[in-house]
C-alpha cells in the first residue's frame, strides 16, 4: 500500500540527513508543540494535508492533491502519526488490521524495533497478510520554508505473504507527532521518491 503521492528526490541525503546544516530557523517559524491542527503544503504539483492530532496520539489527515488536472481528496487515520491504518477516497478504502499494541510504540527514542502481524483490506476484503515492522533510525532536522523542525526517521515495512515488501522512510515530527515528510524505498532500502513540503502553518 503506497500511501504518498510522489515526485523524484534530488539530493535526498543532503535534504534529510544533513538538514541540520540548512538555514537557521526564523522568528516566523511555527511552534509545532502548540495546538493540534496543522496544514502542510507543497506548491508544485499542488499537494496539501491538514492534520488533526488526537489526545491518544492518532492523527486524522485530510489530503488534497492535483493529479492529471483533477483534484483528489482522501482521509487517512494514522496511529502514532506513522501507521496508516485507514485511508478512504471517493472510490477506495484501504485498511491495515493489526494489534492496538502498535499504538504503544515509543517513537521518541532511537533504536526501537516493533513487529506485528497485519492484514491488508481493500474495500472491506482481505487481499493479503504479513508482518508490519517499525524501526526508529535516527533524530535529525528537516528544513521547511527556512525553519528547522526536529524529526525522527522511522522506517516502516509491510512484509507481505504474496508480494514484495512495502518499505517507507517517514519523517515524524518530534514536536507534533505527525508526518512532515515521507520517502518510498526499494526492497533494499534505497530511496525511490517522496514528498516534502514548502510551507507549514497552524490552524
Amino acid at each position: 500500500m503506497r500511501i504518498w503521492i510522489t515526485r523524484p528526490i534530488q539530493n535526498f541525503c543532503a535534504t534529510i540527513f544533513l538538514a541540520v546544516l540548512a538555514a537557521p530557523a526564523f522568528a516566523g517559524c511555527i511552534d509545532l508543540t502548540k495546538g493540534n491542527s496543522f496544514s502542510l503544503t507543497r506548491n508544485n504539483p499542488h499537494f496539501q494535508v491538514t492534520n488533526t492530532i488526537s489526545d491518544d496520539g492518532s492523527v486524522t489527515e485530510q489530503r488534497e492533491m492535483s493529479r492529471n488536472g483533477a483534484i483528489e481528496r482522501t482521509t487517512t487515520t494514522y496511529w502514532n502519526g506513522v501507521i496508516a491504518v485507514d485511508r478512504k477516497s471517493s472510490s477506495t478504502r484501504i485498511q491495515l488490521k493489526l494489534s492496538k499494541d502498535a499504538k504503544l510504540a515509543d517513537l521518541g527514542k532511537v533504536g526501537k524495533n516493533y513487529s506485528f502481524p497485519v492484514s491488508i483490506l481493500v474495500n472491506g476484503n482481505e487481499i493479503d497478510r504479513g508482518t508490519f515492522t517499525l524501526r526508529t533510525i535516527k533524530k535529525t532536522k528537516l528544513n521547511v520554508d527556512g525553519c528547522n523542525y526536529p524529526v525522527m526517521v522511522v522506517r516502516t515495512s509491510i512484509q507481505r505473504n504474496n508480494g514484495d515488501p512495502i518499505n517507507n522512510e517517514k519523517l515524524l515530527s518530534l514536536d507534533a507527532g505527525m508526518l512532515i515528510g515521507s520517502v518510498v524505498m526499494t526492497a533494499d532500502w534505497q530511496a525511490k521518491h517522496g514528498v516534502f513540503f514548502d510551507k507549514v502553518k497552524a490552524n
